[in-house]
């Protein structure tokens, strides 16, 4: 990898970047098989096609009478009379002679012969064996019959890929036949926090501050559709961040802070240290402009000859711990439960020798995904060359295995698809941005979720802009108007609590009315679906496997109440002339030199 530069690319060409980043890896997943009572909240992995017509044969759609032929009608004598007459879930039943009724109930398999259905409160039967129609509801040839494949034929496409699997998908899929779902497997995603000065409890104290990203981060990307497979908190040590990245079996890293140049910023270090790729090495946005992506480069013998700083991690005995890099209590590298394998059994982060992006091991010794001695070891890649070597279209895995790191990670073709590493700043509100601008587009697309609509709004205010960069500001809708909310430094996440989205204002700023991108929040009524699977115990149980605590602080956003309509929120807003500033700055602004306000106030 190159030295960082500090020429930041524009914010939609990192948009567009970070969307592009995973196509190969996407397109190559194996689809995941799932029962219809755990497909929730996934995402259909292919087009759902009906397995039989629908409705399957013609149905009464109203409790009534099946009628045949003009009225008046006879009416069964208690001879003929069969009971309650036709019931649902019954077989075909007897062909009906023409000038004849029989009861029927909804859903009930109409007879042969019946040409209308006749509710039951517009027939009279006066107990003289005949049926008559209400004058005032004259009979009409079909009438209240639900015929054979009037919502589909077999064959026909229901939804397309990339569909999310709502409540409602999931009965349309019961009723067109399936018993389980072909969904995208969902990417694993590991967070890794970042900083000496950040406390997991109680108040700030001797120039520590809460840990404001660590309960943020994780069920963000959840809402996002990714897994969760833990958050961890690392110290300030350099050879701890490699470990942790560089072992990591993760699909996606997602580190919080330490992305610019200072004497604690570790993350562009570990990247060369890795060989990574910098697809995007700061973005042209405010705030969170120190933002990064890379491509965690495959493992392979084939690597140039180690830099000074390879030694250490390199020579160390197999099972030692990297200084900082663990939870106390959580197993060693190399123990029972721990995140490596040891001889001859498969571990949660196993693969296939040369399987990318898990770190570059000192030459000749084994690490994490290096081919065993003797071995062959994986072909050289080529220049962007991050998929599968192998083409054709991936098998359906079970849902048992596929996100479990003994399924689908431990499967990898020996040129398995890369991993991708998205370096968020630590400052909270431009963690935010860095979300929005580069782990949204990336997880779109390892989830199969079409991009989303275009969702401009007129600015209800004036929003001053930056010089160079584009801003992006917490707004609520009102109205049908962007509201911009007051609490919108880098270092404050008081606006975006009770905002909708974020605005995208140009640089330069942008005047009262002008029309500008809003960007949805997960919660957001355009995006509700993707957040419906996000499972708090799920969390808790990361929490667990992490080393800390469980039933510590929790996003709690979607707390606020707000009504929708055309899918903006017309609820309450927060009140914009509130006074008083936001105190506690997380990684106290060494990320993110703001000019745009020195004392981070009104949009």
């Amino acid at each position: 990898m190159t030295e960082p530069h500090h020429s930041p690319t524009p914010w939609p060409d990192a948009r567009a970047i970070a969307a592009r980043a995973a196509v190969k890896e996407a397109a190559h997943t194996a689809p995941v098989m799932r029962p219809l009572s755990e497909a929730l909240g996934q995402v259909l992995a292919a087009p759902l096609a009906a397995l039989t017509d629908l409705p399957p044969f013609d149905t009464s759609a109203m409790d009534g009478w099946a009628l045949s032929g003009p009225g008046p009608w006879r009416l069964p004598t208690d001879e003929e009379d069969q009971g309650h007459g036709i019931l649902a879930g019954h077989g075909e039943a007897a062909p009906l002679p023409d000038g004849h009724a029989v009861r029927i109930a909804t859903g009930a398999r109409v007879p042969p012969g019946a040409t209308a259905v006749l509710r039951s409160e517009y027939g009279t039967d006066a107990g003289d064996g005949w049926l008559h129609a209400s004058p005032a509801h004259p009979v009409v040839l079909g009438q209240d019959i639900r015929t054979r494949g009037q919502e589909c034929r077999s064959g026909d496409q229901l939804l397309p890929a990339g569909t999310l699997v709502t409540p409602a998908v999931l009965g349309l899929a019961a009723a067109a036949g399936y018993d389980e779902l072909p969904t995208v497997r969902r990417p694993r995603v590991e967070v890794l926090v970042l900083g000496d000065e950040l406390l997991t409890e109680g108040l700030p104290y001797d120039g520590r501050i809460r840990d404001a990203l660590g309960p943020m981060v994780g069920p963000w990307l959840r809402a996002l559709g990714a897994e969760l497979s833990g958050t961890r908190r690392l110290a300030d040590e350099a050879d701890a961040v490699y470990a942790a990245v560089a072992e990591s079996s993760a699909d996606v890293v997602v580190t919080t802070g330490g992305t610019a140049a200072g004497p604690l910023d570790h993350v562009h270090p570990t990247l060369r240290r890795l060989g990574a790729e910098l697809l995007v090495d700061g973005v042209a946005v405010r705030p969170g402009h120190p933002m990064l992506l890379a491509r965690l480069a495959p493992v392979g013998p084939e690597r140039e000859g180690p830099g000074p700083e390879d030694a250490a991690p390199g020579s160390r005995e197999p099972g030692s711990p990297e200084p900082g890099s663990r939870e106390p209590g959580s197993p060693e590298p190399g123990s029972p439960g721990s995140g490596s394998s040891g001889p001859g059994s498969p571990g949660p982060g196993s693969r296939e020798p040369g399987s990318s992006g898990r770190g570059s091991p000192e030459p000749g010794s084994p690490g994490p995904g290096s081919p065993e001695p003797g071995s062959p070891g994986p072909r050289k890649p080529e220049p962007g060359d991050s998929g599968p070597g192998s083409s054709g279209p991936a098998r359906p895995e079970s849902s048992r295995n596929a996100e479990s790191p003994r399924g689908a990670e431990g499967r990898r073709s020996p040129s398995g698809p890369a991993r991708h590493l998205v370096g968020l700043p630590g400052n909270p509100l431009a963690a935010v941005s860095g979300l929005l601008t580069l782990a949204e587009p990336l997880l779109r697309t390892l989830t199969g979720r079409p991009a989303p609509a275009p969702g401009p709004a007129p600015l209800a205010e004036a929003v001053q802009g930056h010089p160079r960069d584009t801003r992006l500001v917490p707004v609520a809708f009102r109205q049908d108007m962007a509201v911009p909310l007051r609490f919108n430094g880098p270092a404050m996440l008081r606006g975006i609590a009770v905002a909708d989205g974020l605005a995208v204002i140009p640089p330069g700023g942008a005047k009262r009315g002008a029309e500008v991108e809003v960007l949805d929040l997960p919660w957001s009524a355009s995006a509700t679906g993707q957040a419906m699977d996000t499972d708090p115990a799920a969390d808790r149980s990361a929490d667990r496997s992490a080393g800390r605590p469980a039933g510590g602080a929790a996003d709690r956003s979607a707390d606020r109440p707000a009504d929708r309509q055309g899918g903006r929120a017309t609820g309450r807003v927060t009140d914009r002339r509130a006074t008083g500033r936001m105190t506690g700055r997380q990684t106290a602004g060494r990320e993110d030199d703001e000019d745009i306000s020195p004392q981070e106030g009104p949009a």
